[in-house]
């Protein structure tokens, strides 16, 4: 029997044991403090989160929380400032919204952050969990109220994933609240203007929220515009006792334009090229959930949330070009349409000597239809009959279970875990591209995964803590590794799924009133990665040949300088120093090269000053050199080479909000404050280049 098989009894027995002791204990429950879960625990200090929310542990686990409170008003898209207090966290730059890039610890291309689960009040963001997890749509940072992070396979709570998830908590409607009104205008750069309007009230037992953020830009250069329009509404009932109910619903639309990509000598000589003027990317996405929150008894509570996610991605993208001589001839024209139900359901109790069990189950279905028309007019985006290259019907189901328990025998404390999972992909070529030779896939699998996770923590003194995690985790197949609509696909392709073990030790603290501090080494065994083999011109298989390992140390600290009854400036620094190897490769070439997107760090440092009347932060962010491509060589030559290395860099931000008076506050920020020529992110046709100086400056009005 192998060491994951052995863990998984040990967890199995362990989750056995506690359930006996539940149902033992139940008769003594009046000796139990009372317990209030639907609230949340305050055990940890500030900066990590709670031992028990919303029926999940988080107790041995390494997590951080970030309240945007303490920051001033930030204006997107600037994910560096968004994340400034979050270590480890790459951001992949371009200059337009909706397509994040974001990868961590070196876990594949960041390229529409695929290796980082996203959510938004634990209702997931991604296109399609599983088979296109990309992102295209954040919430408007004036409405998150604090960013939550949890790494190591997320602990297995939501979901099996070998990156972290991010998780984005908003403000959202109370039935307590008191009439509000905000309304804030900027502008900037480039044309920029920005909106973000909200209202909320009460009336009886419901709370009612509702707003509107609009973004736009016309961009340095020619099509780089972008248009963003989000709406919110949410209600909150707390009618009945012990019991609240909540409704959301989010409404959001992107436009932008793609410019194009360049090669090394492009960038050098002007950034400003335009090589794709007609190329667009429109997101249409609805999110809505339903929320249940019931405290069941003292010790008792039930979290649940039914979810529905539904996008549509259309693109229009032709080939590059520079002589107007030399337009290309046709265009790709490639919508994607995602529509995904979903459900979570979470119990937690306390039982015996302050023990906690918690429960659930998860899942969710999800139908991804996918067209592509090639069109002979580069300048539109209708899709007409005739230019019709292929159709795919693309479905998943996907159920989990999960049992957790975390028993305290004085300052230790100890939670296995056990997660079992099933997925289900039915995927179908209704209409297969005509120039393959192949038939027409229609494919049915399943897979059934059992997942082990165990986080442990030794309480040193009331605000000090050593911590512990292993988790196993695996990475269902995307769409395209089973179903690639422009390969020959040959024999040997159909990669299985891609696991990994993840491991952290991890020391944090609240040393004393001004000093918060976490440290934890960190290794990732990622086995089966997928890769992508060229047979020939035409010929491309998928095959499960790659392994990797990541490894490195990983810090966080805050300190106030200065704390009076009038003002604070607080020093924080963060980072992550991260060292990668490919260990196997059915390229041999590839074996002992680092890993694309995994710098050797990422540092970030700033000031935070709070006043009466004026907030202001100023951060700064360092990254070192990394390779764009796991093969750590160039490609093209001379004119179109693209350099293999993507140069270290660092990057300067500031922006600060003053209060005018008790109903008016200026808010602005300057975006790259040293006008840094730099670049994060690259693709196989070219450098993106990264935002230059911006400036924005705005006025908020609130009631």
């Amino acid at each position: 029997m192998n060491k994951s098989k052995i863990a998984q009894a040990i967890a199995f027995s362990l989750t056995v044991t506690s359930l006996q002791a539940v149902a033992d204990s139940a008769a003594s429950n009046d000796e139990i403090e009372k317990f209030e879960v639907r609230g949340q625990t305050v055990e940890n200090s500030s900066g990590f989160l709670d031992t028990l929310q919303e029926g999940k542990l988080f107790a041995g686990k390494k997590t951080s929380v970030v309240d945007l409170s303490e920051q001033p008003t930030l204006v997107e898209p600037n994910l560096r400032q968004l994340f400034s207090r979050l270590p480890g966290l790459f951001v992949s730059e371009q200059k337009i919204p909706s397509i994040y890039n974001v990868n961590y610890r070196g876990l594949g291309d960041p390229h529409e952050s695929e290796f980082i689960a996203f959510f938004q009040n634990n209702v997931p963001l991604a296109a399609n969990m599983f088979g296109y997890p990309t992102i295209y749509y954040m919430p408007g940072a004036q409405r998150v109220e604090r960013i939550e992070f949890i790494r190591g396979g997320a602990g297995l709570m939501y979901g099996p994933q070998i990156g972290p998830v991010v998780n984005f908590v908003t403000r959202r409607p109370d039935a307590q609240a008191a009439t509000a009104l905000r309304t804030e205008h900027a502008l900037g750069t480039d044309g920029l203007y920005s909106t973000y309007n909200e209202v909320s009230w009460a009336q009886g037992d419901t709370g009612f929220m509702a707003s509107f953020d609009h973004r736009s830009a016309d961009g340095p250069r020619a099509n780089e515009d972008f248009e963003v329009n989000a709406g919110y509404f949410g209600l909150s009932y707390e009618g009945f006792k012990g019991i609240k109910l909540g409704f959301n619903l989010d409404i959001y639309n992107s436009d932008s334009g793609e410019a194009g990509r360049l090669s090394s000598a492009e960038f050098r000589e002007n950034r400003d090229l335009v090589k794709s003027p007609y190329n667009r990317v429109v997101i249409d996405q609805t999110i809505a959930s339903i929320t249940y929150e019931q405290q069941l008894s003292n010790t008792s509570s039930l979290h649940g949330s039914i979810w529905y996610n539904q996008m549509n991605r259309l693109s229009r993208r032709s080939a590059m070009f520079t002589d107007p001589a030399n337009e290309p001839a046709t265009t790709n024209i490639d919508e994607q349409q995602f529509s995904n139900l979903g459900i979570d359901l979470r119990y937690s109790m306390a039982w015996g000597d302050n023990h906690i069990f918690t429960a659930g189950t998860s899942g969710y279905q999800g139908d991804s239809p996918r067209t592509r028309h090639v069109s002979d007019d580069i300048r539109s985006s209708a899709q007409n009959a005739a230019d019709l290259r292929f159709e795919q019907d693309r479905k998943i189901s996907y159920n989990a279970f999960f049992v957790e328990n975390l028993f305290r025998f004085g300052a230790w404390s100890v939670s296995p875990t056990l997660r079992y999972e099933r997925i289900n992909y039915d995927l179908a070529e209704n209409v297969k591209q005509a120039s393959l030779n192949r038939d027409a896939i229609d494919l049915d699998r399943t897979y059934n995964e059992l997942l082990f996770g165990l986080a442990s923590s030794y309480q040193l003194t009331t605000d000090a803590e050593v911590y512990v995690n292993v988790s196993e985790s695996y990475r269902p197949q995307r769409f395209d590794d089973l179903i690639n609509p422009s390969s020959e696909l040959a024999g040997s392709n159909g990669p299985t799924i891609s696991r990994a073990m993840n491991y952290e030790l991890g020391y944090r603290a609240q040393l004393n009133a001004d000093l918060l501090f976490d440290v934890s080494v960190f290794r990732i065994d990622f086995k089966d990665k997928v890769e992508q083999i060229q047979v020939n011109i035409t010929d491309v298989e998928r095959v499960n040949s790659g392994d990797s390992r990541h490894q490195g140390l990983e810090f966080a600290v805050e300190y106030t300088l200065l704390d009076t009854a009038t003002h604070t400036l607080t020093w924080f620094g963060n980072g992550s120093l991260l060292d990668t190897e490919i260990t196997n490769s059915v390229t041999t070439a590839l074996i002992g090269n680092d890993t694309a997107y995994a710098p050797n760090h990422v540092i970030r440092t700033g000031l935070l000053f709070n006043h009466d009347k004026l907030s202001a932060s100023l951060s700064a962010t360092l990254v070192g050199a990394q390779y764009w491509q796991d093969s750590n060589q160039a490609r093209g030559n001379d004119a179109t080479e693209i350099a293999a290395k993507i140069p270290s860099y660092q990057v300067i931000d500031f922006s600060a909000d003053y209060q005018l008076a008790h109903n008016w506050t200026l808010y602005g920020g300057i975006n790259n404050l040293l006008d840094k020529h730099y670049y994060s992110r690259v693709r196989s046709d070219g450098i993106d280049a990264a935002p230059e100086r911006s400036v924005f400056a705005g006025v908020r009005f609130t009631l």
